[in-house]
């Protein structure tokens, strides 16, 4: 945690630095990757034999960029993204020893995890407007059966078209289970996702 505050404060400082502001909205979509689950052995479903199976399966945002940057230090630049989330996940529960018999599920549906977040990211130009960065992403999960606090960390690269669009895939790590805390005692999430940033204002 130290070492993140740290990191933080580091954008901070280096931000308030830099002299021209470039602002858009920001829209982007993805896909859900592997979680790591540990079942809760104490879930009363577990005890009677009942499996799991909770899929991460897509996740959409919309937020607003401000992207700092300075004319003498042209491949460095930095991004603040206030973002609103949405991921959707596919939970399914199964007989006793049927996890993969699909015909044995006793029940299925569909569920959705709001966040609210900021990303934050540490950009640099390694060819013309090809560029990558590395960042964090503090974020409080909304409505979810899990853990409301995250703080994920990120990679990303992206290209640059003429400051008119930015678009950027994104690996996001997560580190705690935000899934279901009754049915896992552990588990954090991953995506990867496309977002393109549309440039409004420059200041």
């Amino acid at each position: 945690m130290f070492k993140k505050l740290l990191i933080i404060c580091f954008l901070v400082v280096s931000i308030h630095s830099y002299s021209q502001l470039r602002t858009g909205i920001l829209v982007g979509g993805g896909i859900g990757l592997e979680q790591n689950l540990s079942v809760n052995k104490n879930n009363t479903e577990f005890l009677k034999g009942v499996q799991f199976k909770d899929t991460y399966l897509y996740n959409v945002l919309l937020g607003y960029r401000f992207r700092f940057e300075n004319q003498s230090h042209k491949n460095l630049f930095f991004d603040i993204d206030p973002l609103l989330k949405l991921q959707t996940f596919k939970s399914s529960d199964f007989e006793p020893g049927n996890t993969n018999d699909y015909t044995s599920v006793t029940k299925e549906a569909h569920y959705l995890n709001f966040q609210l977040a900021v990303s934050a990211s540490a950009n640099y130009k390694i060819f013309k407007e090809l560029y990558v960065g590395l960042g964090i992403e503090p974020t409080w999960n909304i409505v979810t059966d899990g853990k409301p606090f995250d703080i994920p960390i990120l990679g990303k690269i992206g290209y640059n078209f003429n400051n008119k669009v930015d678009i950027s895939l994104t690996y996001r790590q997560g580190f705690t289970n935000t899934i279901n805390d009754s049915k896992y005692s552990k588990g954090r999430t991953s995506d990867i996702y496309l977002s393109i940033f549309i440039p409004f204002t420059v200041r």
